[in-house]
């Protein structure tokens, strides 16, 4: 940092660099390079990412081990889709809805399960998943309806409960959150990478836990917290 600097422009100065170290150490394609620098896999890889971050940890993959990616599914927030992917034949690459999940949410969780589905018996996925995945991606049980989805979330976003409690609902509400896209998976191979958005790191928290079986725990301290519309919902 200068030197000289003194009061309120040396405060800055150490926000600027705290900050500007923190991004650095969550970026998503040096992130995804290193560990995979460290424990490489080999092709054929099927590559899932889905949160904001799901562009920069693919290119992490693809700067990695790009020759052994032979099918990618990039799921990530308007505005933030990775350029060169989406014109790469390998990858369909689509933008979704966020914080609030909408109808290219739903469409998103159907073209992720016919992903999952076409890979083949002895596929190998690679999932990338970060902040924001309970949004963009989502497949509803047949007795909640959209209209309602989208107002429990708007409802949780503004509940003041936190991120652990949020997700604890969504999971209720959602046929692939809480571990239950792994029946997808059908025993095929599978690692996962994380950049976490929540308090402690919870794998079951990030992006609701799409691929971590389902903790109930934190609904047991919700009581009467929840709208009665709403926990009829669940």
């Amino acid at each position: 940092m200068p030197d000289g600097l003194s009061g309120i422009e040396k405060l800055r100065a150490d926000a600027l660099y705290l900050y500007n170290a923190a991004i650095k150490a969550v970026d998503g394609r040096r992130c995804v390079a290193a560990v995979l620098g460290r424990l490489p896999m080999h092709g054929p890889i099927h590559l899932v990412a889905i949160g904001k971050a799901a562009a920069a940890m693919t290119e992490g993959a693809c700067q990695v081990v790009d020759g052994g990616i032979a099918s990618g599914l990039v799921i990530t927030k308007h505005g933030h889709a990775c350029e060169d992917r989406q014109h790469d034949g390998r990858f369909t690459v689509l933008e979704s809805d966020h914080p609030i999940p909408g109808k290219a949410s739903l469409e998103a969780g159907v073209s992720l399960l016919r992903f999952l589905e076409a890979a083949p018996a002895d596929a190998r996925f690679l999932f990338l998943l970060s902040g924001g995945a309970s949004s963009l991606v989502e497949v509803l049980p047949a007795s909640v309806t959209f209209a309602d989805y989208q107002r429990a979330n708007t409802w949780l976003l503004g509940s003041g409960l936190d991120i652990h409690r949020i997700n604890a609902v969504r999971k209720q509400l959602s046929m692939i959150k809480g571990g239950k896209l792994r029946r997808s998976l059908r025993g095929r191979d599978a690692r996962c990478l994380l950049i976490s958005d929540v308090p402690g790191d919870d794998p079951a928290s990030i992006g609701s836990g799409l691929l971590v079986a389902e903790d109930n725990s934190y609904l047991d301290h919700l009581g009467s917290d929840l709208p009665d519309w709403l926990q009829s919902c669940m």
